[in-house]
C-alpha cells in the first residue's frame, strides 16, 4: 500500500467542507434522533437514505447496450472496509451506489493516475449516497478521503477493461 501524501490540493478543502458537513449531518441525527419518529431528509443533495444492501462477491460487470444506459455499482462501506459488487468493469457509464453501514462517517472518492474522477459527499452512518462516473480503460481506486481511513485499508482497486 503506497505511503499518504501530503497535498495542499482542492482535497484538503473538500475535507474542510466536510468537516462542516459532518457537524449539520451530525446535528441533524442528533434532531432526527429526539423527533417523535417521523422521517428526516438527508442534508447532502446527493445522499438518499435507503436500507442498506448486501453486496454480491467481487465479479466483473459490464454494461448493457445503449452508450446513455448506466449500469450500477454497489460500493458498501463501513468501519476500515469497501466492498465493491465487482474488481472490474467494462469502460462506461456508471451509477455507483453508496450505502454507509458503519458506525461513521465516510464518502466515497473515485480516482484514476493520481487524480479524482468523481466523489461523494461525507456519508453519514445508515445513509446512502450515489454519484455517476464515466469509466474509461486503466486503473482505478475506490476509497474514503476522510481522516486516515484510506491508509487503514478503505480503498479498493478496480481494472476498466474493454
Amino acid at each position: 500500500m503506497p505511503a499518504p501524501t501530503i497535498s495542499t490540493s482542492p482535497g484538503r478543502r473538500r475535507t474542510a467542507r466536510r468537516g462542516g458537513a459532518l457537524v449539520l449531518a451530525l446535528a441533524l441525527g442528533f434532531l432526527g434522533a429526539c423527533s417523535d419518529g417521523g422521517d428526516s431528509a438527508s442534508s447532502a443533495a446527493t445522499s438518499e437514505a435507503t436500507t442498506p444492501a448486501t453486496s454480491a462477491p467481487a465479479t466483473s460487470a459490464s454494461p448493457t447496450q445503449g452508450a446513455a444506459e448506466s449500469q450500477t455499482i454497489t460500493a458498501t462501506e463501513g468501519e476500515m472496509f469497501i466492498r465493491l459488487s465487482a474488481d472490474s468493469f467494462a469502460p462506461g457509464t456508471y451509477s455507483v451506489e453508496v450505502t454507509n453501514e458503519g458506525s461513521a462517517t465516510h464518502d466515497l472518492v473515485v480516482e484514476r493516475d493520481g487524480q479524482e474522477v468523481a466523489a461523494t459527499d461525507s456519508i453519514a452512518p445508515g445513509q446512502s449516497a450515489t454519484l455517476t462516473v464515466t469509466l474509461e480503460p486503466g486503473d482505478y481506486v475506490f476509497y474514503c478521503s476522510i481522516g486516515n481511513h484510506r491508509a487503514m485499508g478503505m480503498e479498493a482497486p478496480v481494472t476498466v477493461t474493454a
